[in-house]
């Protein structure tokens, strides 16, 4: 209780937190002009049973061929999502044998991937920045054939071709500003953590009342830093992008370094060791696991910003 009044860090999410974790497609941006194609091979390289609000809202917007064709083709291989691989991959068999693979992800991971000379690169990244400014989160798609017997270990292997984007929109949730600005004149510092795009990360934050003129600061940025560097950085930047779960303790270590009592908020597995390491340790409790509820001092009922101040 007594951390509670003395509190002068508020380390948050955005999706879920400061936003309403309900994305809808907003739009299929495609260069060659094919917005379905993109959108269909965006489907292909959803989860099965999906929990994420992005794949079910891309899912939603596909539609009923989409699903036929989830429903038809066999998933023979899964690539999954890491913390150096930001996208999922999914290599597909047809009823007649084809092999297909379609992957969404961050932009610079898809893109990465597809073998674009540097002008098309810096053009679709154009693109993502443009959408950013708008809060917008952009996923890269791309599909690639495969006539080998076997799957390759590394989805690296394959030659993709980009097909466009899928931008979703994640509303700010109501009260957010309000909560805010109450937590500054109450000597809280508000302070954004998110696996985000930077430019959608910095137009939430600017939404929401996070001073933002720091810029956002990257977990390839934090990584090159030794820890007395970060020390200093933090004290001026409140916007936190790209960032792996493992770095959260990394921020919180540095905050408290600083001479800062932290609060910070978590959900997942990964984020119990920041949980356990802030003076505040906040868990969700609708959609947090066990290993971070029984890692924070706090549980929330709700899953927003306004349940926390």
């Amino acid at each position: 209780v007594e951390m509670l009044g003395a509190a002068t860090v508020l380390c948050v999410d955005k999706t879920g937190t400061l936003t309403e974790n309900r994305m809808a497609v907003v739009d299929t941006i495609a260069p060659e002009g094919d917005t379905a194609r993109t959108l269909w091979a965006a489907a292909l390289a959803c989860e099965a049973e999906p929990f994420d609000p992005m794949e079910r809202a891309i899912l939603s917007a596909a539609g009923e061929r989409a699903d036929g064709m989830r429903r038809a083709w066999t998933l023979d291989r899964d690539y999954p999502m890491t913390g150096e691989f930001l996208a999922v991959c999914h290599a597909w068999r047809s009823p007649a044998g084809e092999r297909r693979v379609a992957i969404k992800g961050a932009p610079e991971t898809v893109l990465a991937l597809c073998r674009l000379d540097s002008a098309a690169i810096a053009s679709a990244m154009d693109v993502v920045e443009r959408a950013s400014e708008r809060g917008l989160r952009l996923l890269a798609v791309a599909e690639a054939q495969w006539d080998r017997p076997h799957w390759p270990e590394d989805p690296r292997d394959f030659r993709f071709t980009w097909l466009g984007f899928v931008a979703l929109a994640d509303p700010l949730r109501a009260g957010v500003p309000e909560a805010i600005a109450l937590c500054r004149g109450a000597g809280v510092r508000v302070v954004m953590i998110t696996g985000d795009y930077p430019g959608t990360a910095l137009a939430i934050a600017r939404q929401a009342g996070i001073a933002a003129e720091g810029g956002a600061l990257t977990g390839a940025e934090i990584a090159a830093l030794d820890a007395t560097a970060l020390a200093r950085a933090v004290r001026h930047v409140n916007i936190f992008a790209r960032i792996r779960p493992e770095q959260k303790l990394r921020l919180i270590t540095a905050y408290k370094t600083d001479g800062e009592v932290v609060a910070m908020t978590g959900d997942g597995v990964n984020d119990a060791p920041a949980l356990k390491a802030a003076h505040i340790g906040v868990a969700m409790g609708r959609r947090g696991t066990d290993v971070a509820r029984e890692a924070s001092a706090l549980v929330l009922l709700e899953d927003d910003f306004n349940s926390i101040v």
